[in-house]
């Protein structure tokens, strides 16, 4: 055993103590109740001012609202700026498969690029921020958008269900959109994303500041059986295939990766208030290298990246949990 693992989990969850003190507070009725009329007047008042979206974009608002996702590709959305994406992150993606095929993983189910490696192609980061993007989470979310960055996962096909390869719920905001682009081809057994449209007794409560994490075979449980065909969406697809999904609304998963390992990037978006924002900010990114990526970008893209300037103070007091 790593004689260094047990002092470092008592350490994380000290640091999160805070975090998880103020997610019970917001969870009391009374503040509670408060807080959602707030937000649905705050939804009718920004109604008005959605930008107007193709019918294509429209079709992917459609799809997260009916079952919290939307399977399109790279090439279908013909995004500016993307093939300046496309190359350096798949030029990274291999220099991670080619560290795996040496043994450097060895022990470790995922591995993530860190601020350096994304700081040498800004371009990766800022493709996010494309204002089609920017339109089609802010319809669905029906409030301005926050852009938490992103992360990149490199997954490690050893099969293990441990921490987001368990069902789960993310806690950061009322609704939140990811939009992960598949680096490598996907299939069954290459750890696909998976959407749960069903719920189950205890699905939509907080257990303390969390939902309950779930094993695939305690989630069948709690389901009274096996998942059936339209229970859930496995997002499988070839090497640029893009998903949106909302995963604070739904439950999800990486399905355990068996066959191969896979790379992708997941954009994170939630509202520019967002409801537990001690649980955000969970990129590898320093407050200075967002605003170097920020430099030189226009105002509303500057904006949803550094959300965090523009939070309430109140909002402040509570220090961001770790991971």
């Amino acid at each position: 055993m790593d004689q260094r693992a047990l002092p470092r989990r008592i350490a994380r969850r000290i640091r999160t103590l805070p975090a998880q003190m103020a997610t019970i507070a917001l969870n009391t009725p009374m503040l509670e109740k408060r807080l959602t009329e707030a937000y649905e007047r705050a939804r009718t008042l920004h109604k008005p001012k959605l930008q107007p979206l193709s019918p294509a974009d429209t079709a992917i608002v459609a799809g997260l609202e009916r079952n919290g996702v939307h399977i399109t590709t790279l090439d279908a959305l013909a995004m500016p700026g993307t093939e300046a994406m496309w190359e350096p992150a798949v030029a990274l993606a291999s220099t991670f498969a080619g560290c795996a095929a040496r043994g450097e993983y060895a022990r470790q189910y995922m591995v993530q690029a860190g601020a350096d490696d994304l700081m040498r192609h800004p371009e990766i980061v800022r493709w996010g921020l494309n204002e089609r993007i920017l339109n089609i989470v802010e319809a669905y979310l029906g409030l301005p958008a926050s852009y938490d960055a992103l992360n990149m996962f490199y997954t490690v096909a050893d099969g293990a269900q441990v921490a987001s390869r368990k069902w789960h719920r993310d806690v950061e905001d009322r609704r939140m959109v990811k939009v992960i682009v598949y680096l490598h081809d996907v299939c069954i057994g290459t750890g696909p994303l998976e959407i749960l449209h069903r719920g189950f007794p205890g699905s939509d409560r907080l257990a303390g500041s969390n939902y309950p994490v779930l094993t695939h075979e305690t989630l069948e449980q709690r389901l009274g059986g096996a998942l059936e065909d339209g229970d859930a969406t496995t997002c499988t697809g070839l090497a640029g295939t893009v998903i949106f999904a909302d995963v604070a609304s739904h439950y999800h998963r990486g399905r355990p990766a068996t066959a191969r390992d896979r790379c992708a990037l997941f954009y994170n978006y939630f509202s520019r208030v967002p409801l537990r924002p001690f649980f955000c900010q969970r990129h590898v990114f320093s407050r200075a290298q967002l605003a170097e990526i920020a430099e030189g970008l226009p105002a509303r893209a500057r904006d949803c990246l550094l959300w965090h300037k523009r939070l309430p103070w109140i909002a402040k007091l509570v220090p961001p949990a770790p991971l």
